[in-house]
């Protein structure tokens, strides 16, 4: 798909037709009474999935994974799980997804649920714009592992407890980069990078970047510093011979064990998923917001050239 085409596609627009993730085992009675009513009011039309109890009469069911076909958005009613689930829904749809927060941090949601009337009103208006987010491709050797998985956030290899360190090597474009025991490698997407890989001591990275970030978890070696590797870069990964088996997690989901002699690619996939946004703020100030991010008391009032302000 050409780039024209594609902003063409998700080009801000008056919803017609809504589709709903909700955070399972939640409460969420008043978020969706909001929604419900919203939508009658505006005529649109509200999609849910089969089986799910919470919804009201009214909604549209059908299968998970229908749920977004034709719809103009998602919303996800939830925290960065449920977010990153209704990522996973509507990517292969191209629909845009609008997380509101109803958890505690809520990194990847776009606004709190005191919010969702603006939300909503914005949908209602076109007030709104639609952001690419990479995804990560991992797709393991003939014969070698789980089959072929998209991660919006991270992929995670770890060791397992109590079955010692995983030796990893680490090899861009078939080129070797380092060998090492660790605890495991994290392997982000630019809107993950504020996740595990951020915990692990990895760079902030704006979302709206392309590529992917790799960071070592606790790593026994003189080299231990994440990686930032360009779209069109792939990594490779090889449980040596002398590791521990690891486990392998997807976006925060269990998805399988490698073997020793397993050997994982990973490719960035630029547009993999989009995004709507309905506040100017940008990568800056999301991240000082949400990761709680101050200034040293001794920078708080004066500006780096000793301006008082």
């Amino acid at each position: 798909m050409s780039g024209a085409r594609r902003e063409e596609e998700h080009a801000p627009r008056g919803v017609r037709r809504l589709a709903l993730v909700l955070r399972p085992d939640s409460d969420l009675q008043a978020p969706l009474g909001e929604v419900c009513e919203w939508a009658s009011a505006t005529g649109v039309t509200l999609v849910g999935a089969d089986g799910e109890p919470r919804l009201p009469d009214g909604v549209e069911r059908r299968a998970e994974s229908d749920l977004a076909a034709d719809c103009d958005a998602v919303v996800a009613l939830g925290g960065d799980g449920t977010m990153l689930g209704a990522l996973r829904l509507a990517a292969p749809h191209g629909a845009p997804v609008l997380g509101i927060n109803l958890g505690t941090l809520g990194y990847l949601a776009e606004l709190d649920a005191a919010h969702l009337g603006e939300a909503l009103s914005a949908l209602r208006d076109g007030t709104y714009t639609v952001e690419a987010r990479t995804g990560l491709a991992l797709a393991p050797a003939p014969s070698s592992g789980p089959a072929e998985q998209i991660a919006y956030n991270d992929i995670v290899l770890s060791r397992v407890p109590g079955r010692g360190q995983a030796a990893l090597g680490l090899r861009v474009d078939d080129e070797l980069l380092v060998r090492y025991a660790s605890d495991g490698v994290i392997v982000a997407t630019p809107q993950g990078s504020t996740a595990y890989s951020f915990a692990a001591g990895g760079p902030l990275v704006s979302p709206r970047a392309q590529g992917m970030i790799v960071t070592p978890d606790a790593p026994h070696g003189l080299f231990n510093r994440a990686v930032v590797l360009a779209e069109g870069e792939r990594l490779g990964i090889e449980v040596l011979a002398s590791s521990a088996p690891v486990s392998l997690e997807v976006d925060g989901q269990l998805r399988g064990h490698a073997e020793p002699g397993a050997m994982l690619d990973v490719l960035a996939r630029p547009n993999a998923a989009w995004v709507v946004r309905v506040r100017p703020g940008g990568f800056a100030e999301r991240a000082r917001r949400k990761l709680g991010i101050t200034d040293p008391a001794g920078l708080a009032d004066f500006d780096m050239a000793g301006h008082e302000r």
